[in-house]
């Protein structure tokens, strides 16, 4: 394990305590009366966390390529990160992944479930990532608050040392997600949602914009799930609750412009899928519908893959038709990108 960078972090700031001393007296905080790896009075950090981080900032030094921060980090980009904590008393270590990059962390978290954390990403690889300042409060499931790191280019690629500046949401692993995304809300059957994509939502590694919601089917259902916008090329993936795509469609829904999607999911046994609203291409963004339709049964010639949801125990489900390329939404449109964009599995 990395040694700490030794690096005196800054006090954790006013906001961050308000919003703890508010929340975590209000009982909202994951610490309760028993006595966890943190001992008495210490919050329990330990697990697996992941989210997505909001970039609020990046500066360039000793530059030959300017688009840098433009091309990979810009203002407003949600990207993914990922730990595994193990915790000893007051102190806390563990692997943290960030896109491509993966190194080890160290650090404190205190009684008011305010955790400081040092580290070093990818020191083995073209680019390095390092912790400056990382200041995060337990609330509930999650790590709420902020960080700066500092991009290295290790191989002469133009870009020299980039410090970043984001604020960030990582998620406990009792909540229902997908890459570092939580679910917005549960979609029933014959019912419609209604939402729309902006900046600061949730991407996946294409870039494009994407909301999630949860979809619970009873055993025997046969259900449409469809994806229109006005707006936008809609593309529809769904997956298990272990992350695991079930399925993905681009067209197959029709609309005004032939650009909607659907898909039919059967419900062998009952169980949970996760929907995620996705544009089909960078850069598009409106409102949309998403809407689950009760179908009669599935024909033999229609039967799509069998597939078992959530692992060996979970129930298995069949997605029918679908012309998407679900995979692409976690592949590289150039290497740069690729190394924080990558979603977990790539």
């Amino acid at each position: 394990m990395k040694k700490s960078s030794g690096r005196r972090l800054a006090p954790a700031p006013l906001w961050l305590v308000v919003v703890l001393a508010a929340t975590l007296g209000a009982g909202a905080g994951a610490c309760d009366d028993s006595i966890g790896p943190g001992g008495a009075g210490i919050p329990d950090v330990s697990g697996l966390w992941s989210g997505q981080y909001v970039v609020t900032g990046c500066t360039l030094r000793s530059a030959s390529d300017p688009n840098y921060c433009a091309d990979v980090f810009p203002v407003g980009a949600s990207l993914i990160l990922e730990m595994d904590l193990d915790q000893a008393g007051d102190e806390v270590f563990g692997v943290m992944g960030q896109g491509t990059l993966v190194g080890d962390v160290d650090g404190v978290i205190d009684e008011n479930g305010v955790l400081f954390l040092t580290g070093i990403l990818g020191s083995d690889t073209l680019t390095t990532s390092e912790i400056l300042a990382w200041q995060t409060g337990l609330v509930g499931d999650s790590l709420l608050g902020s960080w700066r790191f500092e991009v290295v280019d290790q191989a002469d690629r133009g870009f020299g040392i980039a410090t970043v500046d984001a604020n960030m949401r990582l998620l406990g692993p009792s909540v229902l997600k997908l890459f570092g995304c939580p679910v917005r809300d549960e979609l029933l059957i014959n019912n419609q949602l209604s939402g729309q994509l902006h900046a600061g939502d949730c991407e996946f590694a294409d870039a494009t914009l994407f909301d999630l919601y949860r979809f619970r089917g009873s055993a025997g259902d046969s259900v449409e799930i469809a994806l229109r916008s006005p707006a936008f090329d809609a593309f529809l993936l769904i997956s298990d609750v272990d992350e695991n795509e079930l399925g993905a469609d681009d067209n197959s829904g029709g609309g005004g412009n032939g650009t909607d999607a659907a898909l039919i999911v059967v419900f062998d046994e009952s169980g949970t899928i996760l929907l995620a609203a996705n544009t089909a291409f960078a850069g598009e963004s409106g409102p949309y519908t998403l809407t689950a339709t009760r179908l009669g049964p599935v024909t033999a010639r229609a039967r799509g893959v069998r597939r078992r949801s959530g692992g060996g125990g979970g129930a298995w489900i069949r997605v029918v038709g679908g012309d998407g390329d679900g995979g692409r939404k976690r592949s590289a449109r150039q290497l740069r990108t690729f190394e924080f964009r990558a979603n977990r599995g790539s």
